[in-house]
């Protein structure tokens, strides 16, 4: 098992083959309009947006590009935010909740043109990041949950009509697995590849005039007293980022750096290489299951099974009640179950990693008044899946600050909730 409790290691089976673009670290101080900091999906679209506005704009990230979190999302995207309607009601209004179901879809929108008009400006190169839309499935196999399910479905419906409710009957013909109650939404989702996708964002910013800089963490942040000044970064390579705006890329670590009240995660995930003749259900839609311990699954660009499960107090908090490899063991018995026509023995990769969240779990997207200058644009999604969804949109947000609307995409994500 690889990973630490701080992130995770360099070894997913999401990178493949040699690293398509190297960045020097930082060897000189810089004066720019746009510092951003983090190399993963969310920095390199925030980066490449800056670039596109004819800023001048710097990276730096503490490692190499896409070897963080990025380097281990599933290769998956759904429209949610990790979370049934259910699971959101006791934090927002079911209007909310549906609000945040449709900022997810545009989002979807937002990555299939993104990766569309990339996958075309650099087809030569052969990187790619193989996006390709996918219908989402939430289900329960428990059939006490089937009444919650279908209360849930009636109330998608009255804002997203592509939806129908599975039930065992219907499930039979379509899927290989028991199915008691079940949520398809149509193009609820997606595949591809995050960390292809994130090279191919900043390999056009850097054609655009942005520098990128790995190797370079930031260790202090000063920021100005007026929105006159200047935010002033201070790096590991002893030079400094002067900055007339910040915008703030670095995932979880960065949440645990900038704000106190984080609440630790922890998140399992089991991956397994599938043949071309195993298919478990109709095509291969991304699964959520439904109820307390919810399960993820999708099948990546690759022909990667991933099932994923998050623990919202970590695994070292609830030592006793459930360890590490009971964990891997039950994801692996959830493939199994999908697979149930394959020889499953034991997951080709598995890891675990620590991250830190809001207590609500939901992304951290705007400024925030004690930080002059700065934006926030970290998802910090607790489900896998739906991470690379919250970053198109923590990005998307972070350009229309630079272009000067402040106005919070969504008030349940404002920084200021902290």
């Amino acid at each position: 098992m690889n990973g630490n409790h701080y992130g995770v290691k360099h070894d997913s089976p999401a990178i493949t083959g040699k690293v398509p673009r190297q960045y020097p670290w930082l060897s000189g101080d810089r004066h720019c309009d746009v510092c951003v900091t983090g190399g993963g999906m969310t920095g390199a679209m925030c980066v490449l947006f800056a670039a596109e506005m004819g800023l001048s704009a710097v990276l730096i990230t503490s490692d190499g590009l896409g070897l963080g979190d990025t380097g281990h999302m599933p290769g998956c995207a759904e429209y949610n935010a990790g979370r049934t309607l259910t699971g959101l009601d006791r934090t927002m209004s079911t209007d909310d909740a549906l609000a945040l179901y449709s900022i997810g879809f545009e989002a979807l929108d937002d990555l299939q043109n993104l990766c569309a008009g990339l996958d075309g400006a650099y087809r030569k190169s052969g990187l790619a990041s193989g996006f390709a839309r996918r219908d989402s499935l939430l289900y329960t196999a428990d059939p006490t949950l089937s009444e919650l399910v279908e209360r849930e479905f009636l109330a998608v419906r009255k804002a997203f009509p592509d939806t129908t409710l599975i039930t065992c009957r219907t499930a039979e013909s379509a899927f290989a697995f028991d199915m008691c109650a079940g949520i398809l939404t149509r193009d609820g989702s997606a595949v591809f590849d995050p960390y292809a996708f994130t090279h191919l964002c900043a390999m056009k910013a850097q054609e655009l005039g942005a520098e990128i800089f790995e190797q370079t963490r930031a260790l202090d942040i000063q920021t100005p007293k007026s929105k006159g000044g200047s935010v002033m970064i201070t790096t590991s390579t002893h030079r400094t980022v002067y900055a007339d705006r910040l915008i703030f890329a670095a995932g979880s670590e960065g949440f645990r750096a900038m704000f106190r009240g984080a609440r630790k995660y922890s998140a399992c995930c089991s991956v397994r290489k599938l043949s071309e003749e195993e298919s478990g259900w109709s095509g291969r839609c991304s699964l959520r299951t439904f109820g307390r311990r919810s399960v993820s699954c999708c099948i990546s660009p690759g022909g990667m099974v991933w099932a994923d499960s998050v623990h919202r107090e970590g695994l070292s908090a609830v030592a006793g009640k459930v360890s590490e490899p009971a964990e891997f063991s039950r994801l692996k018995n959830q493939v199994a179950a999908l697979l149930p026509r394959a020889e499953i023995n034991r997951p080709e990769y598995k890891y675990s990693h620590a991250f830190a969240a809001p207590r609500d779990g939901l992304p951290v997207i705007g400024a925030h008044e004690e930080f002059k200058n700065c934006f926030f644009a970290l998802p910090v999604s607790v489900s896998g899946a739906c991470a690379p969804v919250c970053s198109v949109v923590a990005a998307r947000s972070a350009a229309a600050y630079l272009e000067g609307n402040n106005a919070p995409v969504f008030r349940h994500f404002d920084p200021m909730r902290l």
